[in-house]
C-alpha cells in the first residue's frame, strides 16, 4: 500500500501508558496491517484537549468557529474522523462510562454537530463510514455495564457520519496483561481489524 494512500485511524482512549486498552488498539491496527492496511494510532492521553466551555459560540456563529480551537488538538483530531475510511475505538470503563480525556474530547465535537445541524457542506458531505469500538471493563457483571458509553459514542459518531459497527464489550478485563491471556478476545481484536480492512478495500475497489 502506498504511504500516502488512505490509512484507518485507530484510537487509545485510556489515561494508562501501559495496559488492555492499549493491547486492544495495537491487535486491531496488526490485523489491519496483515490485510495489507495502514493505519495510525492515537494515544488521547497524549493529546492537549481542553473540556468545552459550554459558550455557545459554535451554536450561534455561522460558521461554528471554537473559542479553544487554536489552543489544543480538539479540532486535528476530528479531522481524522472526516477523512478515515474507517476508525476503532479502544476505552476502558469508568463507573459504567467512558474515561474523562475521552469524554472531554467527545463533549468539544459540540461545534461538529452544530454546523451538521446549520448545513454545513463540509459536515453534511462525509460519506458513511463504519466505526469500530471494543469497550473493557473490569467489572465481571452488569447487565447494563456499556449501555451508557455505547449511546453517547453512537450519537458522538454520528455527526461525523461515522456508523458503530459490531462493538466488542468485554468484561473481566482489569489488571495488565488480562486481555493477552484471553485467546478469544485477542484472535477477535485482530480478526476485526482484518475484516475492517478487507471490506473497505473490497468497497474501495467497487469505486
Amino acid at each position: 500500500m502506498d504511504e500516502l494512500g488512505p490509512k484507518a485511524a485507530v484510537f487509545s482512549c485510556t489515561h494508562k501508558a501501559q495496559g488492555n486498552s492499549n493491547d486492544a488498539a495495537h491487535l486491531f491496527v496488526r490485523g489491519v496491517e496483515a490485510a495489507g492496511g495502514q493505519a495510525d494510532t492515537i494515544y488521547l492521553r497524549k493529546i492537549k484537549i481542553l473540556p468545552c466551555t459550554a459558550c455557545g459560540i459554535c451554536e450561534k456563529d455561522p460558521e461554528s468557529p471554537c473559542i479553544l480551537a487554536e489552543k489544543d488538538y480538539a479540532a486535528e483530531m476530528f479531522e481524522l474522523l472526516m477523512t478515515a475510511p474507517f476508525v476503532f475505538f479502544s476505552s476502558p470503563i469508568y463507573f459504567y462510562h467512558l474515561p474523562s480525556i475521552f469524554k472531554t474530547w467527545i463533549d468539544r465535537s459540540q461545534q461538529v454537530w452544530a454546523a451538521k445541524h446549520k448545513g454545513d457542506p463540509k459536515v453534511l458531505g462525509l460519506p458513511r463510514r463504519p466505526a469500530y469500538v471494543c469497550l473493557l471493563a473490569g467489572r465481571k457483571e452488569g447487565e447494563k455495564l456499556f449501555d451508557g458509553a455505547l449511546l453517547t459514542l453512537k450519537y458522538f459518531l454520528d455527526s461525523f457520519n461515522l456508523e458503530l459497527r459490531d462493538p466488542m464489550t468485554l468484561k473481566g478485563v482489569d489488571k495488565v496483561g488480562d486481555l493477552e491471556k484471553d485467546e478469544a478476545a485477542t484472535d477477535a481484536l485482530f480478526n476485526l481489524g482484518k475484516t475492517a480492512w478487507e471490506r473497505y478495500a473490497a468497497e474501495a475497489k467497487k469505486g
